[in-house]
């Protein structure tokens, strides 16, 4: 309610601004907050909207700024002179240059309307360019609309490019354009002498020039140019220039031509270097291989584009963390944002509980019994070190009778996992893709002649080379087991296969997809994890009941012997939806996003989800969010990222923890249902890990920047903790109270975000707070020991 306010107080003001004379009192930041600029794809579709101050920045995150619709008008005299304009001092981009007669930006909520369709070979002139063009020729150059209805008027055709503002800002520049430019040539009758009353807020001066003089202007030392109008001169203008009646007489061009900056205006630091500085010209380029209007050549242009916005997120000139991301060479190559060691050592409680942890009595003890093991286990045991340091010993805690199954389930799930997350390996043989994963469980698993070789990285890629060793430990496990573990991995196999033809690069379709991806990848392994529990006699088939989410995924009890698994699935999807909120950019990057659509769309100004990663959608610059944006990378652009800043991504991120917190109750209900210390642990661990990332997570913009983690020390302190309910309750407590403090007013959310973590409040309070009273209790003995001790000494020394 309070977003759908927002807008039409929005939607109310520019309308107002619209019946009055455009610009009247208003200032160059004035425009650059308020105008709104229609973003584009390169298809040159209209996907949203943004200010001026946001998609003209070029900074660490976007430095190639934001692609939207503009238009340059080239205004002749009865005589075949042009006119033009040198760009006023005080304009934020591209001051003093000189260019065209007008060059600007049709607008979204202008009267008349402004926004035009996309381009076909049957459109008619682009009305809202011209609308737009009108309006700026009157606010720039005094020109009034009836002037204009005399003249010859042409669309020519669109350009494509970009360009930093270097020759203002210097090579580091802040500012620049990346615009789709729709040329328009008006033509005044001969004779009819056009009055002009330049704004000063907007032009310095003008002129009327022929071809010749602009040439010798162009090559004139000292005079500034806008990057836009040399690639019309050069490219365009002349050709149509040697005979207008000609020019306007052609059809339009359909294609879009682009161009990429001249050396001149590209930024220092690497931003515009290698594939990103040939960018436009390369995808020109390919173009050329498909007719225009095709299918084939519009999925050829989404992709270019899409890979260029992934190098713009991952690349290493946006941050230091990132070019240390890139040499790791991990799947998206995003940096982790760990804190620092200066950050985990002021805090002595936590590195005392690292310390424990790791030395001392409370250190968990492996029950895996390698003494007899053959080569094999030996394999799967080291394995199962490399691929998950921090679970490993979860799992090797567990009961001598069940340790064994566990591992295996973990190392056969994390192979089908490596399948299906190589975009790579498959990069066109998706079909080869989709099969193994399906045949993994059915065919694969427990055949000790079948390995997988190319698939992967590091200890993943040596996990499928040599499956043979787990199928051959799976082949010596209990039946019940066996058959639990080659059910989940059959069902999760199909699950992933459905969804590799599906594309993901835009997040799942809504709330239901979301959760059923869930399930297929979690939700399902809870299903198993939980049947071995109880298979093996360590827990009751009370584990196996239904929670207060009811999942459609799930049989109801009567169906499914009595056994809906629905607390079971509640307890993965927490998980799931917790590491996929924290693994945004990531898999944005990797090009299959989960964060779904129904959700994002809601906060987002445009229809691509990759608009959350940019600094000018997550509070870069504003006050309370300093880790918004690296300004020792980027001191420029931290001058100036916060114009104009919006926060839709952390809105979002917001929604999506608040969404996530609902199923804790159902959590908490599993983990009181259980038994067995070990299994609890194996179980709890995760769980408290969970709630501390999204708290981690909460309202935090480097979500967007790479991976957030949690301190080591806080981790030590959990996993301390978690061996049983009393400390798991008092660590949801804990993190629910942090969440509720932490939410902004302002949130869309925070009735959501509020109702969620008071709920989780309710239930833990009364055993986090005799917690809370046995610490203080023990603090007092050690406390007292201590002052008797000091009293001993003294006492002796007196003596």
């Amino acid at each position: 309610r309070r977003r759908r306010g927002r807008r039409a107080a929005a939607a109310a003001k520019r309308e107002s601004r619209s019946a009055m004379e455009y610009g009247a009192g208003m200032s160059q930041d004035d425009f650059m907050r308020q105008d709104e600029c229609l973003l584009l794809n390169y298809n040159d579709e209209v996907i949203g909207s943004d200010n001026k101050y946001n998609v003209h920045k070029f900074v660490s995150g976007q430095p190639k700024g934001v692609v939207h619709r503009a238009f340059s008008v080239m205004l002749f005299d009865g005589d075949g002179r042009l006119l033009l304009q040198q760009r006023a001092q005080c304009k934020v981009t591209f001051p003093k240059v000189w260019t065209n007669t007008c060059c600007s930006h049709p607008l979204h909520g202008q009267t008349p309307n402004e926004i035009d369709p996309p381009r076909t070979s049957t459109s008619a002139e682009p009305d809202g360019i011209k609308h737009a063009a009108v309006r700026k020729l009157k606010h720039e150059l005094g020109i009034e609309p009836a002037d204009l209805k005399s003249a010859s008027s042409k669309y020519m055709g669109r350009v494509h490019y970009w360009a930093a503002d270097t020759l203002t800002h210097g090579p580091n520049a802040p500012w620049g354009e990346h615009e789709i430019d729709y040329l328009l040539l008006y033509q005044l009758p001969k004779g009819y002498t056009l009055p002009l009353r330049p704004n000063p807020e907007e032009v310095m001066e003008s002129a009327w020039v022929s071809a010749e003089e602009l040439k010798a202007r162009m090559a004139q030392e000292g005079l500034l140019w806008s990057p836009w109008f040399r690639v019309i001169a050069s490219e365009l203008l002349y050709d149509w220039w040697a005979d207008l009646d000609a020019a306007f007489k052609r059809p339009a061009e359909l294609s879009i031509r682009r161009f990429d900056a001249p050396a001149v205006h590209c930024k220092a630091g690497g931003a515009h270097s290698g594939a990103a500085a040939t960018e436009l010209s390369d995808l020109y380029k390919l173009e050329q291989s498909h007719e225009w209007e095709s299918a084939a050549r519009r999925k050829l242009t989404l992709d270019a584009e899409r890979e260029a916005r992934r190098r713009d997120l991952t690349s290493a000139s946006r941050s230091a963390s990132s070019a240390a991301a890139n040499k790791q060479g991990g799947y998206g190559k995003v940096p982790t944002h760990e804190h620092s060691k200066k950050a985990q050592l002021a805090r002595p409680l936590e590195v005392a509980a690292g310390l424990r942890l790791k030395f001392g009595s409370m250190a968990l003890l492996s029950n895996l019994d390698l003494s007899t093991a053959d080569e094999a286990l030996r394999f799967c045991d080291l394995k199962l070190g490399e691929v998950s340091r921090s679970f490993a010993a979860v799992i090797r805690q567990l009961p001598k009778a069940l340790v064994l199954d566990i591992l295996v389930f973990y190392l056969v799930l994390r192979a089908l996992d490596t399948i299906e997350d190589d975009m790579d390996a498959f990069k066109g043989r998706e079909v080869d893709k989709c099969a193994h994963l399906r045949a993994f469980g059915d065919k694969y698993l427990g055949d000790e002649a079948w390995s997988m070789d190319g698939v992967g990285q590091g200890a993943e890629r040596e996990l499928l080379q040599n499956f043979c060793a787990v199928s051959r430990v799976f082949n010596g496990l209990p039946g019940s087991s066996k058959e639990v573990i080659r059910d989940i991995t059959t069902k999760m196999g199909a699950g992933m296969a459905d969804n590799v033809s599906i594309d993901m690069g835009q997040g799942t379709a809504d709330l239901a997809a979301y959760a059923w991806y869930c399930h297929a990848v979690a939700g399902l392994v809870g299903e198993g994890l939980t049947q071995i529990f109880v298979g093996r006699g360590f827990e009751t088939a009370a584990l196996c009941g239904q929670g207060e989410q009811v999942w459609p995924f799930c049989k109801p009890a009567e169906e499914n012997g009595g056994r809906s698994l629905g607390l079971a699935n509640s307890m993965g999807l927490f998980l799931q939806k917790t590491n996929i909120i924290r693994d945004y950019l990531e898999d944005y990057a990797d090009g299959r996003a989960f964060w779904p659509q129904q959700v994002w769309r809601q906060f987002a100004r445009s229809s691509e989800l990759g608009e959350l990663a940019r600094p000018t959608a997550h509070g870069a610059g504003s006050d309370g969010y300093p880790t918004a944006f690296d300004a020792q990378n980027d001191p420029d652009g931290a001058a100036v990222v916060g114009k104009g800043v919006n926060k839709q991504a952390l809105s979002c991120l917001n929604f999506l923890i608040a969404d996530a917190l609902e199923l804790v109750p159902d959590v908490l209900t599993y983990l009181e249902l259980l038994r067995t210390p070990e299994v609890f642990r194996f179980s709890a661990i995760p769980q408290v890990m969970a709630i501390g990332t999204l708290a981690e997570c909460f309202d935090n913009p480097r979500v967007f920047t790479g991976v957030v983690k949690i301190r080591k020390g806080l981790a030590a302190q959990m996993i301390l903790d978690a061996s049983g309910l009393g400390g798991v309750h008092a660590w949801f407590h804990h993190f629910a109270l942090q969440l509720l403090k932490c939410c902004p007013k302002d949130d869309p959310s925070h009735d959501k975000i509020s109702a969620a973590t008071q709920r989780i409040i309710g239930i833990t309070q009364d055993k986090a707070k005799a917690r809370q009273r046995k610490k203080a209790c023990t603090w007092l003995m050690w406390g007292a020991a201590a002052v008797g001790s000091v009293g001993v000494l003294v006492a002796y020394r007196r003596s």
